[in-house]
Parts: structure tokens; C-alpha cells; sequence
């Protein structure tokens, strides 16, 4: 398995790969196509035999010089339990240390008990302030991408 940042021509397959990855959110292939194009840098696929099996997609701040974002993180249902999402995801930490971002920020779905475990395990806290309730043990922001949108909300302090 091999792991670089995305280029420009993996939106079309990052995005059939995403439909892929329930209950993870999806979106529209030009949300691909701007991640691939515009944060490479920060951005990553998974390829097993020149096939693309996993991806992460992530940026930078434009406001906050200290902090980054993971907007997706997706492995091929087939190849889950391989430390792939676990490389990939230390791929991302490594590189936006080098550049001196102390936070690292991501939402998921309170639905996504894979997602919400992976996350603990790597260190991520689970976010608590105003308008939030529990599920269990985590704290959800109610309607946080709108209306019936509630989301789980972490952070990991990196130095």
C-alpha cells in the first residue's frame, strides 16, 4: 500500500470511493474536484495497486494559522481493519506539524460509532460547549449543519 497526495485526476474515483463509506456524509463531485485541485497538500489517497482503496481530505485554516481540518476520511469497505484510515491519518498530523498547526478540528455524525471510536483512539476529544447533549458518553451539537443536522465535534492539540 502506498500513500501521496491526492492530484488533481483522482476526483472522479475519490468520489465513487466516497459513496462507498456509510454512514459517512458525501458530496457533490466539484467538493472533490476543489480538494484535489486546491489542497493537495494537505490531502491524501491510499493506493493499493494503482487503485485508489482510501483517502483524506483536509486543508489549512485561512483564518487561524494554528489550525486544520479534516473534512473526510474514507476507507474501501473491503480493506477496513488494515491501518490504513490510521496511516492516513498520521500522514495528515505529520504534515501540518511542518507548518506549525497546533489544533486539529472534525465533525462526524452521531450515528458513525466507527468513526467516533477510530477518533477517541487517535487521541481526539470529543468537543463539549453550549447547545451540546449526550448520546451515551459523547457530546452531539444539536443542529449544527442546519436544521436536523446534529454533529459530533473533535479536536487534537498537536505540538
Amino acid at each position: 500500500m502506498k500513500i501521496r497526495n491526492v492530484r488533481e485526476e483522482d476526483f472522479i474515483k475519490i468520489a465513487e470511493l466516497a459513496r462507498k463509506c456509510n454512514p459517512m456524509a458525501t458530496e457533490r463531485n466539484s467538493i472533490y474536484h476543489i480538494f484535489t485541485k486546491f489542497f493537495s497538500g494537505t490531502s491524501f489517497v491510499a493506493e493499493e495497486n494503482q487503485r485508489i482503496i482510501g483517502f483524506l481530505l483536509g486543508f489549512l485554516s485561512q483564518d487561524n494559522p494554528e489550525e486544520a481540518y479534516i473534512h473526510l476520511l474514507c476507507v474501501h469497505p473491503n480493506f477496513r481493519r488494515n491501518s490504513i484510515a490510521s496511516n492516513l491519518l498520521e500522514k495528515f498530523i505529520n504534515g501540518v506539524k511542518k507548518k506549525k498547526i497546533r489544533r486539529i478540528s472534525l465533525i462526524t455524525k452521531p450515528i458513525n460509532k466507527r468513526a467516533i471510536s477510530f477518533y477517541e483512539k487517535h487521541g481526539f476529544k470529543n468537543y463539549k460547549r453550549a447547545g451540546t447533549y449526550k448520546i451515551g458518553d459523547i457530546n452531539v451539537f444539536k443542529d449544527y449543519n442546519g436544521k436536523g443536522e446534529d454533529m459530533v465535534l473533535f479536536e487534537k492539540s498537536v505540538e
